[in-house]
């Protein structure tokens, strides 16, 4: 679980809170790196994200091809 919550955020989640933050905590509008290629390996990776931040209630899932597609698409937010 994320807690982005100041005062609450654990080391490790300093990264995934910080890109959210740029986002209004919304994981939809996450924009993930460019100049980054994957491969064209078929191996889903499911993820989904639910929360409330700054007062407004986000849901969200998506289907990845791969863990690295994942990874590009959402940076460090789903590696927590």
């Amino acid at each position: 679980m994320l807690e982005c919550t100041p005062g609450r955020v654990a080391p490790g989640q300093v990264a995934a809170c910080s890109a959210l933050e740029q986002v209004g905590g919304n994981p939809a509008r996450l924009t993930g790196r460019t100049g980054v290629s994957c491969t064209a390996d078929y191996e889903p990776v499911d993820v989904r994200a639910e929360g409330v931040w700054d007062g407004d209630r986000y849901r969200y899932s998506q289907t990845f091809p791969n863990a690295c597609a994942l990874a590009v698409a959402t940076g460090p937010v789903f590696r927590v």
